[in-house]
């Protein structure tokens, strides 16, 4: 396990934490998603301040765990990069979200917004660690 952490750039990881953070809020604003968020939830869209702090430890530990993933499989190429970080949130986060769906009966519509953010934000986060090693 030494080995596949001692390959890690952590400013790569650092960098690919907060690109996925910032997808997210671009990806819930108004013009975006915001407003079908706001609709399929019924909750207000405020300003998430207090989200911020929070979702950016979370991505960043995201971040660190994929990286530790792709030095394992040895993945060093922007396409390689992408295709890990589809896998991981279709073999993790949507697995997780088809629960709510199912069990919640949350909106399809809802379903497809919040897996698609993680979508994005994981492939994206992959594609910066697999060439900035």
């Amino acid at each position: 396990m030494t080995t596949s952490l001692s390959g890690i750039n952590l400013w790569a990881v650092v960098v690919a934490g907060i690109v996925h953070t910032v997808i997210g809020l671009v990806w819930f604003m108004p013009k975006l998603f915001g407003n079908s968020w706001v609709e399929l939830t019924g909750k207000e869209m405020k300003p998430a301040g207090h989200w911020i702090p929070a979702g950016l430890i979370g991505h960043q530990v995201m971040a660190f765990v994929l990286a530790v993933i792709m030095n394992l499989a040895n993945v060093t190429s922007l396409g390689g990069g992408i295709v890990v970080g589809i896998l991981v949130c279709l073999g993790f986060m949507a697995t997780l979200e088809i629960g709510e769906l199912i069990w919640e009966k949350i909106p399809l519509k809802l379903f497809m917004i919040r897996v698609g953010n993680q979508l994005v934000g994981l492939a994206s986060a992959g594609a910066i660690l697999a060439i900035w090693r």
